[in-house]
C-alpha cells in the first residue's frame, strides 16, 4: 500500500510538473498572439480542465496498463511470438530520433482513426465532454472524460507496443504529441499558410472546436493535417471560428458534469430533460403540447 502511495504521489507531482513547465509558455504567447483577445486566462470551466489533467491519469495509467497487456499478449499470440522479437529487435536497432519520428507517425495514424471512431454516434457523447468547452485554450486540451482517456491510451499503447517500439520510444512520443495538441488548442492566432495542409496549427484545429455545422466530421488530426487531406476531412475556412461548444448549446463546465456528461444522452434521460424543457418554454406554455 506504500509503495502504491508512493506511485501515484510521483504521477501526480509529474503531472504537476509537466503542466507547470509548459504554462509559462502559453500564457505569454496567448497574451502576446490572442485569437480571442478579450479571453480571460481563468475562464469558465479553467478549474475542471486543470482538475481532470491532473487526476485523470492517476486512474487511466494503471487501468490502462493491465488491459494492454492483455491485449498485446493475446495479439502477440497471434503473429507469432518470434517474429515480434524480431521486428522489434530491428526497430531497436535504428537511431532514437528515428525510432521516436517513426512512432510519432503510427501513433498519429491511429490517433486520427481513433478520434474518428469517437466522432461517431455511439462513442460520441463521450467525446462530447472534449468539445464542450465554450473557451479554447491551452488547457482545453485536458478536458477529456476518463473512459476517453483510456480508449485513446490503450489504442496507442497496445498499437505502438505491438508494432515494437519500446516503453522510451513510447513515452517520448507520448510527450511529443501531448505538448503539441496543447499547443494547437491555444488562443493563438498562428497559421502555416500552405503547410497548414501538412501540419495541424492552432488556427487550423480550433476550427474542430467551432459550432458551426459545415464542420462536423473535420480536421480529426493531432499533428500530421496530411491524414485529414488525404482522408477527406481537412476543412480550413477564414476568418476564425465565431463560436466554440457543443452543437446544442449545452454547458459542462463543472467536473460532476463532465462525469455525468454520457449518461445524459440515454434515450430515457434525453427524453426527460426534453420534456422539462419544452413545459419551461414560452411556446409550449401559449400553444400548449404537440399530440402525438
Amino acid at each position: 500500500m506504500l509503495a502504491y502511495g508512493k506511485t501515484i504521489g510521483n504521477l501526480l507531482l509529474g503531472e504537476i510538473g509537466a503542466l507547470g513547465a509548459v504554462a509559462v509558455f502559453f500564457v505569454v504567447i496567448e497574451s502576446l498572439w490572442p485569437a480571442v483577445p478579450r479571453q480571460t486566462k481563468w475562464r469558465s470551466g479553467t478549474s475542471t480542465d486543470l482538475i481532470l489533467s491532473l487526476f485523470n491519469p492517476l486512474v487511466i495509467h494503471p487501468l490502462n496498463g493491465y488491459l494492454t497487456m492483455l491485449l498485446l499478449t493475446s495479439l502477440i499470440g497471434i503473429a507469432g511470438a518470434a517474429r515480434w522479437e524480431a521486428m522489434r529487435g530491428g526497430i531497436a536497432l535504428q537511431p532514437y530520433w528515428l525510432q521516436i519520428a517513426a512512432a510519432v507517425i503510427v501513433a498519429e495514424i491511429a490517433a486520427y482513426w481513433k478520434h474518428r471512431v469517437f466522432h461517431m454516434r455511439w462513442l460520441w457523447p463521450i467525446h462530447a465532454v472534449h468539445h464542450s468547452a465554450t473557451e479554447v485554450d491551452w488547457l482545453t486540451n485536458e478536458r477529456d472524460h476518463p473512459l476517453q482517456l483510456l480508449g485513446t491510451h490503450l489504442v496507442l499503447t497496445t498499437v505502438l507496443a505491438f508494432a515494437g517500439f519500446s516503453a522510451e520510444v513510447f513515452a517520448a512520443q507520448a510527450a511529443v504529441r501531448r505538448f503539441y495538441s496543447l499547443y494547437t488548442h491555444a488562443n493563438v492566432t498562428w497559421s502555416y499558410g500552405p503547410l497548414n495542409r501538412v501540419f495541424v496549427s492552432p488556427a487550423f484545429h480550433r476550427w474542430h472546436h467551432s459550432t458551426d455545422p459545415q464542420m462536423v466530421g473535420k480536421n480529426f488530426a493531432v499533428m500530421l493535417s496530411g491524414l485529414d487531406v488525404v482522408f477527406g476531412s481537412y476543412r480550413f475556412p477564414e476568418p476564425q471560428p465565431a463560436a466554440f461548444g457543443l452543437p446544442d448549446g449545452r454547458s459542462v463546465d463543472h467536473l460532476g458534469a463532465v462525469l455525468v456528461h454520457p449518461l445524459t444522452y440515454l434515450p430515457l434521460t434525453r427524453f426527460r430533460r426534453q420534456r422539462a424543457e419544452s413545459q419551461t418554454s414560452p411556446l409550449t406554455r401559449t400553444a400548449g403540447p404537440r399530440s402525438s
